[in-house]
């Protein structure tokens, strides 16, 4: 665009390097006074219509396009109106827009004034107004964001010409700036720094009688309009200029401050948090309000520390200095009156001279920030109110706020949340306070004393203050203090001490949220939902919701998750959870304590009663069950898969947190989720610990019965017939015959599965199958024999014979629909499979799949899937039969299923042996001789050996 230039100080024009001026319509003066209003900034095409109309007509976008075709067309051809995507950017010089060069003016002019050159700023101060012809844009009909810009535009010219009067004043040339003064008080009537700017000059020109009365002419608007008094500032000029004293000192030049504590010298890591903060602060042209960033997190995260290290960070970027205040020190920390007071102070402004209410103070700050490249810190901010008084008025100034929560009304503010470093930067920390030798001397000390502190930054810094002042004592000598039970007591030294930081926050806070913080540590869940806090507190959803929300504010907890079901997880760090529970033992009584975590497990028993009904139900009979007084789920509450794997943290704490048959029957009725999860090793603990815990011998044995069950479900037969007999043993003779037949069948199905079975297993199927009938339970025995029929008895009759009866029983009957129907499918398909009927047993078997598939039960579907093999290689579809193997291979490789692990492989080697392949066959079975354990599965290891020898024709097996 060489030698075009672009006027927007005044009515919109474009002139060619030739002088020609196109003609342009009002609307291609919209679109082109928008876009050179932001100049070198892209603009999209939705905030250009914003632009252009109030109320956009549905042609908007066509005839904005059309528009810019014709403002194209009008423009020079190097012009460079660029399209971005959906946008588009105007780029330019200041040599080519007035715009520009006023904007490189004032900076100049400033930069001047800074460095004591008042003459060269005024010089650049009048170049930069003389650019001005009228009003931004004048003429034009602009709407939207860019009205606003054009009238800030134009407020910027105001403030400058009373920068230029000012500096005028400093050089002794009063008489100079009179007439300028008057009309800019004619313009702004409410402005004090013009009318002073007036008096003053009147005054040192000798006209003290037009000074008085433009004081008195500037006493009667304010008071006309604003209905106040002028300020004491104007009226002590209007009495210097009475006494003849005009005691009002000349401006001055800026004195650069900076108040920053200094930077930390052993800072480490939060590379990505320190670069969101450093973008968005360092200043930007276009930028028109102060940039705000929020960083928040939860006590002793090292907000402070990041804020700090940024700002010496950012000092070259604002050259008129930073200023730093604590906005929680000090006798009135927190009262927007004393921060202001504090900051203006800070500024050099006189004591005696700061406004008494809250809003004159907060006035004469932002006039002293004006226009200044100022950082301001504010640090540990309890709320917005703090904040906003605070604010810079000009986009040259920039805020950066630390609090404990992300001060969620604070509008237009960049939010950086902080949390926990990686365990390798906390270990940096750790090297930085200590020495790295120390430190890699013992590694594994060091990394316990790291992850015992949580990664707290606070708490690594306290526990490398006490390393380093004893340079001789081992690490490993803390590590072990640290995880004795009561890391708080070893997580203090002098000024710096954990429980002190976190009792700031805790102290802060209204009662119902200081319960829900007790007891949410109290119950040891490290993640919670709102209807477990609910049920701790015994309040309704809604006011745990609000205490939630205000715990989320002051820091103590995090809500940065939302788990598979839907639900909002609140995180609370192990040292915060630590001090909660060290306050609820100091704050509530035993019974305070137990009652509300017995309100949770009441709650976890109600919803897991629910869940029974469409999930696998518990694997023994249960005691009494009276129903949970506390809310049950409703039909649109039904808990899912994806709920019981995200709350199950909290179920095993409820089920082990108290002693009593609701949390016995609460475990017994989780097992079987984790069992189907592979969760194993859970659901043994859990058991183990009611067994251990309960109340009564008989829960005892319940819980003993459950683990029998496991042992049976892994295929470890002689573990578990001990377990079951020694149950058997202990109901046998007393009233709970429920309990002796799950033993018996519990025995039964061991003898079947670990051996050929015999007389005794058929005769011990039929005592226990009449057990059953008389108690009435069916569920339990038809899921027993499901696992008995794959022990293949020579004499089918007697278990076909079983299943038949078992299948009337059944009818008619709920048990948890779901898991009846697949129990019932899948039998009718072992029956149809016994009786050679293939076709319809794969039918029922991929009907039994689908149904498993919806349930997501692992070992249900495991065993499907083998079942379904056998059906496909009856009918010689050997490749669907070789795929469903394959999946059961995969699927018990992830579960850790080494027997169906173990059996696919054999049932692969019996087809490669269908199809001559006697290497691979032998492979597959030498895989599940491996896979089978030798003192629980004999039986299939001696089945593989055979096989073996067959695969290799008849060669002998050394193994």
């Amino acid at each position: 665009m060489s030698g075009t230039h672009f006027t927007i100080l005044g009515p919109v024009e474009v002139r060619w390097s030739d002088g020609r001026e196109p003609s342009l319509s009002g609307k291609q003066r919209a679109v082109l006074a928008s876009l050179l209003l932001h100049a070198n900034t892209l603009v999209s095409r939705e905030r250009l219509v914003e632009a252009l109309w109030e109320r956009p007509p549905n042609s908007a976008v066509a005839n904005m396009h059309a528009y810019l075709t014709q403002l194209r067309r009008a423009l020079p051809p190097d012009t460079r109106l660029l399209t971005r995507g959906t946008g588009y950017l105007f780029a330019a010089t200041p040599e080519e827009v007035d715009l520009l060069a006023f904007e490189r003016a004032v900076q100049l002019a400033q930069d001047e004034h800074e460095h004591g050159n008042i003459r060269g700023a005024v010089r650049e101060y009048e170049k930069s107004l003389s650019l001005w012809r009228g009003h931004v844009a004048e003429g034009t009909e602009l709407a939207g964001w860019a009205l606003a810009r054009a009238t800030q535009v134009d407020e910027r010219r105001t403030a400058v010409r009373l920068s230029w009067a000012e500096a005028k004043l400093s050089l002794g040339e009063a008489g100079d700036v009179i007439e300028v003064l008057r009309a800019l008080v004619a313009e702004q009537p409410l402005s004090e720094s013009a009318w002073r700017l007036l008096m003053l000059a009147l005054a040192r020109s000798g006209h003290r009688d037009a000074a008085l009365i433009a004081y008195q002419r500037a006493r009667a608007v304010i008071v006309d309009q604003l209905g106040v008094e002028p300020s004491p500032q104007l009226q002590r000029l209007q009495t210097d200029i009475l006494a003849g004293t005009v005691a009002v000192p000349a401006p001055q030049t800026w004195q650069r401050i900076c108040q920053l504590p200094s930077d930390i010298a052993d800072f480490v890591g939060r590379a990505e948090e320190l670069g969101q903060v450093l973008t968005a602060l360092r200043p930007a042209p276009q930028r028109t309000a102060p940039a705000v960033v929020v960083l928040s997190g939860s006590p002793g995260v090292g907000k402070s520390t990041l804020a700090v290290h940024a700002a010496h960070r950012l000092r070259d970027d604002f050259h008129d200095g930073q200023l730093y205040l604590n906005l929680r020190s000090g006798d009135t920390a927190g009262e927007p009156a004393a921060l202001l007071a504090e900051a203006l102070r800070s500024l050099q402004w006189p004591g005696s001279d700061i406004p008494d209410s809250v809003q004159a103070r907060a006035a004469l700050y932002r006039s002293l920030l004006a226009d200044r490249a100022v950082l301001v810190v504010l640090d540990d901010a309890e709320h917005e109110s703090q904040v906003r008084c605070l604010l810079a008025g000009t986009p040259r100034s920039a805020v950066l706020v630390t609090s404990r929560g992300p001060l969620a009304t604070l509008a237009g503010a960049t939010r950086v949340s902080l949390g926990m470093p990686s365990e390798t930067e906390g270990q940096s920390l750790l090297e930085r306070i200590v020495g790295a030798d120390r430190v890699r001397g013992e590694p594994e000390a060091a990394r316990t004393i790291v992850l015992a502190c949580g990664q707290l930054p606070l708490a690594i810094r306290v526990a490398g203050a006490r390393l380093s002042i004893r340079p001789a004592w081992p690490l490993r000598e803390l590590a072990t203090r640290l995880t004795d039970g009561r890391p708080l007591d070893e997580l203090t030294l002098g000024e710096l001490d954990i429980r002190t930081t976190f009792s700031v926050s805790y102290e802060l806070l209204p009662e119902l949220p200081r319960r829900a913080f007790r007891l949410i540590g109290l119950s040891g869940i490290g993640s919670v939902a709102e209807w477990s806090v609910t049920a701790l507190l015994g309040t309704s959803m809604r006011e745990a919701d609000a205490a939630l929300e205000t715990l989320v504010a002051a820091g103590l907890l995090r809500a940065s998750t939302v788990d598979r079901s839907g639900q909002t997880r609140y995180r609370m760090h192990d040292l915060l959870r630590r001090f909660a529970a060290e306050r609820a033992a100091t704050e509530d009584s035993p019974q305070q304590r137990q009652t509300a975590i017995q309100r949770l497990v009441d709650e976890c028993l109600a919803r897991l009663r629910l869940a029974g009904l469409e999930h696998p139900p518990p694997m023994v009979p249960l005691m009494a069950r009276a129903r949970s007084d506390g809310h049950l789920p409703g039909p649109a509450e039904r808990m899912s898969a994806e709920w019981l794997s995200a709350e199950r943290e909290t179920l095993l704490a409820a089920a082990q947190a108290v002693p009593s048959e609701p949390a016995a029957e609460l475990a017994l009725r989780l097992v079987p989720f984790l069992v189907t999860s592979g969760l194993r090793a859970d659901a043994v603990r859990l058991l183990q610990s009611a067994a251990q815990r309960a109340p009564e011998q008989d829960t005892a044995m319940l819980a003993r019965l459950a683990l029998a069950d496991i042992e049976l479900d892994g295929e470890r037969f002689a573990a578990a017939r001990d377990m079951f007999q020694s149950v058997f043993d202990h109901f046998d003779d007393g009233e709970d015959s429920h309990a002796a037949a799950y033993a018996l069948t519990g025995l039964v199905a061991c003898d079947l599965l670990a051996v050929e079975p015999g007389q005794g297993a058929r005769t011990g199927i039929r005592a226990a199958m009449s057990r059953f009938e008389s108690a009435d339970i069916v569920g339990p025995l038809l899921d027993t024999l499901v696992a008995i029929c794959g022990a293949q008895p020579q004499d089918h009759r007697d278990t076909i014979r079983i299943f038949r009866q078992t299948l009337l029983l059944a009818k008619d009957r709920h048990y948890g629909e779901p898991v009846m129907r697949f129990l019932r499918t899948l039998v009718t398909g072992i029956v149809c499979f016994r009786e050679n009927d293939f076709r319809g047993a794969i039918d029922r078997y991929e009907e039994s799949l689908g149904i498993i598939g919806e349930l997501g039960w692992g070992p249900g579907e495991r065993y499907v899937l083998r079942r379904l093999s056998e059906g496909y290689r009856a009918v010689g579809r050997y490749a669907d039969a070789v795929t469903a193997l394959r999946r059961l291979s995969l699927m018990s490789t992830k579960a850790s299923d080494m027997y169906s692990e173990a059996l696919s492989a054999y049932l692969l080697g019996e087809i490669s042996l269908d199809h001559g392949q006697r290497q691979a066959a032998a492979m597959h079975f030498m895989r599940c001789y491996d896979l089978m354990d030798e003192h629980d599965q004999p039986t299939w290891r001696t089945r593989a050996l055979r096989m073996i020898d067959i695969a290799r024709d008849g060669q002998t097996t050394e193994v």
